[in-house]
Formats: C-alpha cells, structure tokens, sequence
C-alpha cells in the first residue's frame, strides 16, 4: 500500500519538534511569542475582539472597535468558525500563536509526506517530501501571515483527499474529501483554497481518465459529493463573506492592487538562492527588480533549497521518468509563471478567462503550491538514488553549474553570504558518489542531511520571536485615550494617502526607530515604534475603539471607504474637525503638529522614532448616539458636498441615503440614555418632543436590525457611512441586533449538513460502501 511508506504520526510529530526547535528556538525553550507583520497588526487584535464578544455573550458577528465597526464572522480570516481558533483562545498570548504554529507544521509535514508516499516516493523520499514542503521558503514566510498558513498546511491533505476519492469512490472518501476542503476553507485563505481546488480537480480528472465507464462515474460521483458537502459545511462562512464582499472594493480590485507582489524575472533567482530582505542591502531599484517593489516583500523568501531542487532534477533525469513526475513539473512550472503576475505569460490570460481571478490579490502566493511540487519530486528524486548511475551523474554536474549560478546571484544583488553553493557541491558528491557505488541506504540518509540543513540554515533566522510583552503589554499612550463614555480615537495612518509620511515627516518611514532596547532583534523594535503610534488595528487589542481607519482587506463597504479618504482629504480644513466630531472621535494621536485645525494638544510622550507622540483633543466631539430633527437627501459626492457644507449642522441634521420626513429642528427636549452595548447588541432609551432621527458612529450594515418599543423599525444609512433609526416624538425604548440573514441562513444550511455527513458517517459504517450503490 503505498501510503504506509510514509511516517507514522508520532515520528512525524517529533520531526516537527526538532524543526521548530531549530528554527525558533526562543518560542519552544523562551517563551518568546511570534509578532511579524501581520501577527502584531491583525491576529493578536482579532483574537482579542473574538475574546471580548464570547466574554460579553455576544455572537461573534461584529467587531465594534475597528473603523467604525466590521463584520467579524463574515471576514474569512478572522477564522470565526475555524475549529482551531476556539483552541488559541484559551491559551496565553505567549504562547497562543507558536501552538498554532507548531499543529500546522505537523500537518503540513505529515501530510506532504503522504502525499509523497501516495506518489510512490518511498519512506526516504516521504521524509524528503515532507521536511522539503515545511522547510521552504514559501511556506515559513506564511508563517507571519496567519490565515494562509492554516491553508497551505491542509493543502496536501485536500489533495489526498482528492486521489482518494477518485481511485476508490465511497462514502468515507467523499466524506473525507469534504471535511478536508472544509477545514482548509474555514482557514480562510480563499486564494489557496482556490489553487488547491483547482490541483484537486486536476489530479482526480486524470486518475478517472482510465478507469471503466461505471468506475469513472462512481469516482466522478465522489468528488462531487465531497466538494457539495464541503460547500453546505462551510455556507455559514462564505455565503456571509460573500454578501460582504459584493458590496466592497473587493469584488473589483484596481489592477495596481491586485497585481502587486508578483515575481519578476529576476526575483526567480529567489527559487534558488536565499535572497530575503535581511541579506539583501536595500537599494530601491535591487528591491524592485527581487520583489516586485522597493519595500518588503509579502512572502520574505521563495527558497526552495539547492538540495530539493536537485533532487527533483534527479527525478526528471530518471531512465523512465514517471507521469507522476512530469505532472508535478508541468504544476510547478504553472504556479511559477503565474506567480509572475503581470511580469509573465500566464497571469493576465489566466484572469481574462477566469474573472472571478480578480477578486484574489498578490499573485507571489501560487510559488506555495510549487513548492509543494518541487518537494514532492524531490520525494521521487531521492526513490531514484537506487538506479540510473549516468543519470545521477548528469544531475551531479547541473547542481554543480547552479551552485556556481548562486554565487554569480549573490555578488550580483551583493546579498550576503548564502549556504546554498555549499549545499549544492554537497549534494552533486553525493549524487556523484552514488553513482560510483556509494550505498543506496547511505546516499538517501546523506541527501536528507543535506536537505534539512540547506534549508535550516536558510531559514533558521527568517521568523523573528521575542518575549511576549512586546505583544501584550501597552504602550503609554494608550492609558491617555481610554473613556468610559464609548467615545472613538483616530491614530494617524502615515502609510496611506501614499506620500502622506514623506510630506508630513519629511522622511519616508513614518515608523523606522532611531534605537532602541539594547540586545532586541531589530525586527522586535521596529515593531515597537509601530505599536507605540497604535498603527493599523493595534488600539483594538487594548480594548479602544478606532474610526476612520483605511481599508486593509478590502472588505469595507464603497461608503465607508470613502469616506476615510474623505478625511484624509480634508485635513488642516474645518472639515476635518468636524468630520472627528461627527465620528464621536475624542483624541487624535500623531507625531506631526501641522494642519491639525483646532485640534487641543494635550501631552507629548517620547517615541523610539525620535518624534514626540502627540495627543490631541477634538473639541465637542458627538457622543456615539444623538437626535436630530432635520435630514437631507443625498448619497456619494452629493453626500460627501453636504458634509463640507459650511450651513451643515451635524447637531441639528443628517445626510440620509433614503427619504425621511424630518424637517424640524432638533427637539428642544431629546435625550439618548445607553442601557447596554455590545458587540453584536445596543440597547437604548429615547426620549424627544418631536419625531427624530437617532443617529449612531457606527458603520452601517443591512445585517443591523432594529425595533422602537418592541415593534420593527427600519436601520438608515446616513452621514454617507454611519447608520440611524427613526423614532417617533416621546420615550421610546430603542434595539439594534446585528443578525445578517445570509448568517442566519447560512449557519442553517451548515447544520443540516453536519447532520448529513454524520448520518451519512453512520451509514458507512454499517456497510454502505460505495457512492451510487443501490
């Protein structure tokens, strides 16, 4: 059989140990907590709002603190339904994320590795699979980059999956295939989920190329019925992500941001020769033509090691080169040119005749599924160490041209020293000694040396840890903005406009630290400097809530995302303050002083960039629910001109997207009392002289339902992007509940199809083989 050539779990469990132990070694014996990029910007605060809405009883279907207010169950890389997600709350922040890690390694690396044993790779060539695919650049640089990690990890498991399903149709197959699609789509990286699915397809299309009519049909059956299954499993995540996204920029990426991040011709040396960010100078010009753009890359390293890439030379150099070995060729060949983006042959042809291509972003992330390719043949490779001496020998020569091709590499981008020519001279020995009558046992137990370390020393300083409060504890700034009075802050953003740091700061990196704590990794402090100035969606960690925050995923609706360019427009005008009050924004935080209208600076604190951090107070700002008596029709730019209007009184009136029948002052007795909010729940007491319109800084959502009294009322969208409801003259007790009905819906269909798959598990069991049986 050949799966049982691959290693047994807990083998591939301790292996997965020993890889952690060399590569992050201050996470396993330290303590220390992973916090790159993505980590300190997007989990950390995402798990912290998952944490606070289960504490507060809420349904974990909104997030309230972040830019007015997301959806939470909706965004697939929140990872809301994700099972494992349940896991990490429970644990410390210290150690959250390096779990987390260390589960998806296994099961990458346990999963490669049968995958490899299902291509006939041998036990050897399974370890090589396996520690190849964990190992490589691709995959530790979606460490940092949390929801795509979780999917490259299932990726192997889906594919199995798939080849099961087609060579031996049954309802255990299908229900396998289903939960592993599942799991991987609830990881919520929909671009992997969509490169798998389409390897997936692939594979079982050829395997049911050759079977008999009924056995092909059967095999069809199969497939089909897992992907079904996976689809109704997972409704309750992407029917709502899917609403979300048909009202965002998401659903037509501008070219320029869907295309970024993509490979050029010269950053293909990356495949072969350790090329990250550490090791390369930055020059602007070296930087665009290695990533793309003069800035960090969004995968740090495409190194696919010398070792697996020789190794996978050696399988295509076989006397018989097996289809196995050419499909995966032709599948690394593919992912790589596609990854080229707009710098290749295959992207634009591919998106022309695939359009839904285009609401995927970062074309580098297809080099994931080549590197699962490439140790897969490096899987085969080291099977063929038993035979084909002349070919070894060939191999042997074009790893040693290679080894000579990195150095050329290095000096030409002056990177610093690389192990790669090392390890390709090492290797070509073997291969040559092999051929010369080394024993077969001896050459594999070399190459597998050869591999792991070629690959650790890459890769063993690729992912920065440090301890646990660089992440946990809060900067001094946030002790100035916390309020009891549900009041907002505005940290500013100096990445975007683009140019906005230069022209403020004088100084392209608003954020870059001048020092900092002695014997820190320098990573460790720059994100330092960051979290001081709460960058991104940092304040929503330490429980504030945020305003006019820029779009990061494009999830946001086209209102709400005008208007945080709006403000960013109207800064040093009159507008700008009153577009602070009328997000209920208390305090302001920056490091410049200019243009800020009559902002009130109230403290400096000292930062690592050598800027003084600066707090200001907007002045009579709203509270975060009032009534007004007048409204104005008007949506978009007429919105947008309403608001700039100098006659504007947000006191007095709202821009409604709707009609309302309000055309009075305010009333000269309204007062708006909270009774209880929380994430997903604002309960109020109204009480006006006349009809009013409560107005809320909240972002509206159609899923935000509300009742006056106990009887249904309409929710509103007005000041372009917050939300509003009706009240007639009197007291009136006031209810919004945030219930999306594709949620709702969504969370239905999911449980009939877990009551299917476990019915269906059942029947399996008690003798229903095979899909299509009567």
């Amino acid at each position: 059989m050949p799966g049982s050539s691959a290693p047994r779990p807990l083998h591939a469990a301790l292996a997965t140990v020993g890889v952690a132990a060399l590569l992050y070694p201050g996470a396993l014996f330290r303590g220390e907590a992973f916090f790159e990029r993505d980590l300190h910007l997007d989990w950390y605060p995402r798990m912290a709002a998952l944490g606070r809405a289960v504490a507060e009883g809420a349904w974990p279907l909104w997030e309230p603190g972040l830019g007015f207010g997301q959806p939470l169950l909706a965004d697939p890389s929140a990872q809301v339904l994700y099972p494992l997600t349940w896991v990490w709350l429970l644990l410390p922040w210290s150690i959250a994320y390096t779990a987390l890690v260390l589960v998806h390694l296994f099961v990458a690396l346990f999963g490669a590795a049968r995958l490899a044993a299902r291509f006939g790779a041998g036990r050897a060539g399974s370890w090589a699979a396996g520690l190849a695919f964990v190992l490589s650049g691709p995959v530790q640089s979606a460490l940092n980059l949390w929801n795509h990690f979780p999917g490259t990890a299932w990726m192997p498991w889906v594919l199995l999956a798939f080849i099961a399903a087609s060579r031996n149709p049954s309802i255990r197959t299908a229900l396998a295939l289903a939960g592993a699609v599942a799991l991987q789509i609830l990881a919520g990286s929909a671009d992997l989920c969509a490169m798998t699915l389409a390897l997936g397809s692939g594979l079982a299309g050829l395997h049911l190329l050759r079977p008999a009519r009924r056995r092909r049909t059967a095999g069809f059956a199969a497939c089909l019925a897992g992907i079904a299954l996976a689809v109704a499993l997972t409704c309750a995540l992407w029917w709502p992500a899917a609403d979300v996204v048909s009202r965002s920029a998401r659903r037509d990426l501008p070219k320029d941001v869907r295309e970024a991040w993509s490979l050029p011709g010269p950053g293909l040396a990356r495949l072969a020769v350790p090329l990250d960010p550490a090791r390369v100078p930055f020059e602007p010009s070296t930087w665009t033509l290695l990533y793309d753009r003069p800035g960090q890359p969004l995968l740090y390293s495409l190194y696919l090691g010398l070792t697996p890439l020789g190794l996978a030379l050696l399988a295509l150099l076989a006397r018989s080169v097996s289809r196995r070995a050419l499909l995966l060729a032709g599948v690394a060949a593919a992912a790589v040119l596609f990854a080229m983006g707009p710098h290749g042959p295959l992207y634009e042809t591919a998106c022309a005749l695939l359009p839904p291509l285009r609401i995927f972003r970062y074309p580098s992330k297809a080099v994931i599924p080549a590197a699962l390719a490439i140790a897969l043949l490096a899987g085969l490779g080291v099977r063929t160490l038993a035979c084909a001496r002349s070919r070894r020998w060939a191999a042997a020569l074009l790893v040693v041209l290679a080894s000579a091709g990195s150095v050329f590499v290095v000096e030409r981008f002056h990177a610093a020293s690389t192990p790669a020519p090392l390890a390709g001279a090492a290797l070509a020995l073997v291969l040559a000694f092999s051929g010369a009558g080394l024993p077969t046992r001896l050459a594999r137990l070399a190459a597998l040396t050869l591999l792991v370390a070629d690959l650790v020393e890459a890769h063993r300083e690729l992912n920065a840890t440090a301890p646990a409060v660089l992440v946990t504890e809060p900067p001094a700034v946030v002790a100035e903005l916390r309020r009891e009075d549900g009041r907002r802050i505005y940290a500013w953003d100096y990445v975007r406009p683009e140019g906005t740091a230069e022209r403020l700061l004088g100084r392209p990196d608003a954020y870059r630290p001048l020092a900092g704590p002695p014997g820190l990794d320098h990573r460790a402090v720059e994100v330092m400097a960051q979290r001081q100035l709460l960058i991104a969606a940092t304040p929503t960690f330490f429980g504030l809530e945020t305003s006019f925050d820029f779009d990061n995923r494009g999830l946001y609706a086209s209102a709400q995302n005008d208007m945080s360019y709006f403000l960013a427009r109207t800064e040093g005008t009159v507008v700008h303050t009153r577009l602070l009050q009328m997000g209920a924004v208390a305090k302001l935080i920056a490091f410049h002083d200019r243009d800020l209208g009559d902002l009130r600076l109230e403290r400096t604190l000292p930062s690592l960039t050598g800027d003084p951090i600066r707090v200001f107070s907007v002045p009579d700002p709203q509270p975060r629910a009032w009534l007004v008596g007048r409204t104005r029709l008007a949506d978009g730019a007429a919105a947008i001109g309403t608001l700039m209007d100098p006659g504007f009184d947000m006191r007095e009136e709202a821009v409604v997207a709707s009609a309302v029948a309000l055309d009075s002052a305010s009333p000269a007795r309204s007062s708006v009392r909270w009774i209880a909010r929380r994430a997903d729940r604002q309960r109020l007491e109204t009480e006006s002289s006349g009809p009013a319109l409560l107005v809320f800084a909240d972002a509206y959502d159609p899923g935000w339902r509300a009742s006056v009294d106990g009887v249904e009322a309409g929710v509103l969208r007005a000041n372009l992007t917050f939300r509003a409801v009706p009240v007639p003259a009197g007291r009136h007790a006031v209810e919004l509940v945030y219930r999306p009905r594709p949620v709702v819906g969504g969370l239905a269909v999911s449980g009939a199809a877990m009551a299917l798959a476990a019915g269906l598990l059942l029947a399996s069991r008690g003798g229903v083989p095979r899909v299509g049986r009567s």
